[in-house]
């Protein structure tokens, strides 16, 4: 599985931000802030614990863009928890975005992050907050006692590409009423590199600098964000992809306990990362690649240049893949091990998928193309032994060619199923709300022409502002605009209902329903017509499948 998203990634960002799908440790980061006036959602200058920020001014909401949450993690720093940011005098200028953390980029550039970058000095957030008179034409009462909810995005990338200030979330701040919050977070060998003797120098362990990353960016919401009007209560983290893995894991980590009050999973929350061996075997692939060997490896590979890094993560013909490790004191465990045993945070939980996620890793892997003389073969390559049994069960016949049959089947075992499997975990002990995005016609381009339909990332322009897309096409904005108005509402009190939508039930163990989310209008899906559509009770019978390429 990790090896299509891996080589997933690139073509994510190619598609996802080149065709437009991009937008417009410490324990204390900082200290106490004193919230500004209500009044003040229109000024132009915030106080936080760090100092004074000068942000800017659109139609409805204003932006703090490129604020720091953590000491920049340079030299000594590499490979540790975070550490406080620097106060500063004066009012900073929050008017540009940080940059985005050292990634290679995507095959065509677009946003914040597609260039790739070097940079290690990234750790970096962007707050938006509605006007006065929008928060108070929306959410008039918490506007008027300064507690707008706060929405805290994760971005996804498979765990190496991206940036926060790809997203652009005008459209739930001004039709929600709510605070949003982007955030970048360490990534690739920089952000989950695992070694012994990394697990040794403190009491956090290795590879999972970027969650530890993430937790530090809410701690600084928890700590600043009532200057801002928002509510450090009442905080939701929501990401996609690496993203929605990620705000699973924090469900999951003992650290994270306190710092959000809701969760959004969008098409990630069970994706198994490394366990810690695994991690160390990464970690010392890496390290011999850089010519690190012996007692001084850490030291060795803390003198290397980041470019140096990043190349060797991707050369001699093998990438190496990067994702959180569990069995740590960070994530002791996988998330779907964790939601079976209730090993997570009780928080409500909105989660889903999109209806064709695979399709986009079967391009990447060029196997759309593939002719039908070659399907048993390439089902033997990316499953072995189970080749027999799952063709048995997406007979080639029923799909029409290869590429079809493959992404249902990536789909099915490495999206759809899980999150069924974690949304029933989890229904046990707390309030769920279950979705499926198909829209077949979402605004992605057909690359060699290959329709997308509602593949992996495919719901982010129905919820972001994302540059070079332009506006959403008409027949895809009545789903935009009801999309926006559940996940808002279900940040203001966990139940995304609200007046002017169709009525969303939430998921219950046994016999429930999902919200299908579709071009006419969202309704109601029948969990077990899901499973059934999905193949779950066979991949129920093999839930650890690895899907190789």
């Amino acid at each position: 599985m990790r090896s299509f998203l891996r080589r997933g990634s690139a073509v994510l960002l190619a598609v996802v931000l080149a065709a437009g799908l991009a937008a417009c440790s410490g324990d204390d980061s900082s200290g106490s802030s004193t919230p500004d006036a209500v009044g003040d959602l229109n000024a132009a200058v915030v106080h936080t614990a760090g100092g004074d920020l000068r942000g800017a001014s659109a139609e409805g909401y204003r932006s703090f863009l490129g604020v720091p949450f953590a000491a920049p993690p340079v030299g000594a720093l590499r490979w540790r928890p975070p550490e406080p940011a620097a106060k500063w005098s004066g009012e900073r200028d929050a008017t540009r975005a940080g940059s985005a953390c050292v990634q290679p980029g995507s095959i065509v550039s677009g946003g914040d992050s597609g260039n790739g970058s070097t940079t290690e000095d990234c750790l970096y957030l962007n707050v938006y907050t509605p006007t006065a008179g929008t928060a108070r034409r929306t959410l008039p009462e918490q506007a008027d006692k300064g507690k707008l909810p706060v929405m805290v995005w994760i971005h996804g990338g498979s765990y190496i590409n991206g940036a926060g200030s790809d997203y652009g979330p005008g459209r739930l701040v001004t039709q929600g009423g709510v605070i949003v919050v982007t955030i970048n977070y360490r990534l690739g060998a920089m952000g989950f590199l695992s070694l012994p003797g990394l697990s040794g120098e403190q009491p956090l362990g290795a590879g999972t600098y970027g969650l530890l990353d993430q937790q530090a960016a809410l701690k600084w919401v928890q700590k600043n964000i009532a200057g801002f009007g928002g509510d450090a209560k009442n905080v939701t983290l929501f990401g996609e992809s690496a993203g929605g893995g990620s705000v699973c894991a924090q469900m999951v980590s003992p650290q994270a306990k306190g710092l959000f009050a809701k969760a959004i999973a969008e098409s990630g929350c069970a994706l198994r990362g490394p366990t810690q061996t695994v991690a160390d075997q990464t970690g010392t692939a890496l390290a011999a690649r850089l010519g690190c060997r012996g007692a001084d490896v850490v030291a060795c590979l803390r003198a290397k240049p980041a470019a140096a890094i990043r190349a060797a993560s991707s050369s001699t013909g093998t990438s190496l893949t990067y994702a959180p490790a569990s069995g740590g004191p960070v994530l002791p465990t996988d998330m779907e091990s964790a939601f079976d045993r209730g090993a997570m945070q009780n928080v409500p939980l909105l989660q889903g998928t999109n209806h064709d996620e695979g399709r986009l890793f079967i391009l990447s892997l060029g196997f759309q193309s593939l002719g039908p003389e070659l399907y048993t073969t390439a089902l033997q390559r990316a499953t072995g032994p189970l080749a027999g049994q799952i063709a048995a069960q997406y007979p080639l016949k029923k799909y029409g060619t290869v590429g079809d049959a493959l992404g249902a089947i990536v789909t099915d075992a490495t999206f759809s199923c899980p999150a069924l499997r974690t949304n029933t975990a989890a229904a046990k002990r707390s309030t769920v709300y279950a979705y499926e995005f198909n829209d077949p016609n979402a605004p992605l381009p057909k690359i060699a022409g290959y329709p997308l339909k509602a593949a992996h990332a495919a719901e982010l322009p129905y919820l972001f502002d994302l540059k070079r897309l332009g506006a959403l096409p008409p027949a895809a904005q009545t789903l935009s605009r009801q999309m926006v108005s559940y996940w808002t509402s279900f940040a203001i009190d966990g139940d995304p209902n609200t007046g002017g939508v169709p009525k969303w039930a939430p998921f219950s163990p046994g016999g429930s329903t999902m919200q299908a989310l579709v071009p006419s209008g969202a309704k109601a899906l029948e969990a077990s017509a899901f499973g059934s559509e999905h193949h779950c009770d066979f991949w129920a019978q093999h839930p650890n499948v690895a899907l190789r390429s």
